[in-house]
């Protein structure tokens, strides 16, 4: 990534330098990886479509940072906090462009055509989820299409580029994306249950900020299902008159209420669904790699889920095998 990266120009080294200083999980080239490990493949090709799916979820976060006004990404200053809108948003579309780059350098029409819809489905995404800032009317329905174009498209299409790139067949391509398009709805879900039950520490953000944006996740849309305290909740959406001195009241009907554990539920049955798919290959080192990197993703988040015992009360690995 630095490589590809590297220019002549000082300012954009220094951003791009503070930006690669935290990597994240690199979780989605590893999915490009492990679904091109099942079949032979060119290594260069592979190692420079990782790179290109990285740095379009690179970019999507700074574009991200910019549209939220976050002032924090992954625990440290995000781009736009220290270098301001203009920059942040050229810097985007620099990451971009250096993916597309990769890509037509190789010559790969149809990886082109998946991150090209998928960057459309995001960025459409994006625009659909600024119109339902505050709307307490939002189903479940909606909340699953937001998560798709937010984060699970991306997941698919990592795997989908992954198995592309070992020129696999039409079903296999199919497959690995379905396994990707539902690891990327649970992880979703759990981020948003994170987003109220985790400490602002491990987060990188304070809790509840989702929420405090008006952006409504799934735990709060089964919270104001209640019938006892779901107007409540409306109504302080509504009004926006939520705040940050409030939000350990909502936590703590979220709890009463199910919410956080029914949508925990919701994303267990996300990730056996993906498991499930890749059962449909042959038991392979790869296809176990695979299982085990969703399970210890999942696992690895659940650890974080330390409010009232709520990692003991819905253990992962036990239902999912």
């Amino acid at each position: 990534m630095r490589e590809v990266l590297k220019t002549d120009n000082s300012e954009i080294e220094k951003i791009i330098d503070y930006l690669l200083i935290s990597s994240g999980k690199m979780l989605r080239p590893r999915m490009v990886y492990l679904t091109a490990s099942l079949h032979p493949h060119d290594a260069d090709l592979l190692r420079d479509m990782a790179v290109a799916i990285e740095l379009i979820h690179l970019a999507s976060l700074v574009h991200d940072d910019v549209i939220d006004r976050s002032q924090m990404r992954r625990g440290r200053d995000s781009l736009n906090k220290l270098w301001g809108n203009q920059r942040s948003v050229l810097t985007g579309d620099y990451l971009f462009a250096t993916a597309f780059n990769l890509i037509n350098e190789h010559n790969c029409r149809k990886v082109m055509e998946s991150v090209s819809t998928t960057i459309q489905i995001m960025c459409s995404g994006e625009i659909k989820q600024l119109a339902m800032l505050f709307d307490t009317e939002i189903s479940e329905a909606d909340y699953y299409e937001k998560s798709y174009r937010k984060t699970a498209c991306l997941f698919a299409s990592s795997c989908k580029v992954g198995a592309l790139t070992a020129n696999m067949s039409a079903k296999e391509v199919s497959i690995l994306e379905q396994f990707g398009l539902c690891l990327g709805y649970a992880y979703q879900i759990i981020d948003d249950v994170l987003d109220f039950v985790s400490e602002s520490s491990l987060l990188g953000k304070p809790a509840g900020n989702d929420l405090l944006q008006g952006n409504i996740t799934l735990p709060v849309i089964f919270a104001m299902q209640d019938k006892e305290k779901g107007s409540w909740i409306k109504h302080v959406i509504q009004s926006k008159t939520l705040s940050s001195e409030t939000i350990p009241l909502l936590v703590k009907i979220l709890l009463e209420t199910g919410a956080i554990y029914k949508s925990i539920e919701v994303s267990h049955l996300f990730l056996k669904c993906g498991l499930k798919a890749l059962d449909k290959f042959p038991m392979s080192p790869a296809i176990q790699e695979l299982r085990e990197m969703s399970l210890f993703l999942m696992e690895d988040y659940y650890k974080k889920l330390n409010c009232q015992g709520i990692h003991d009360r819905r253990p992962l690995s036990g239902n999912i095998h």
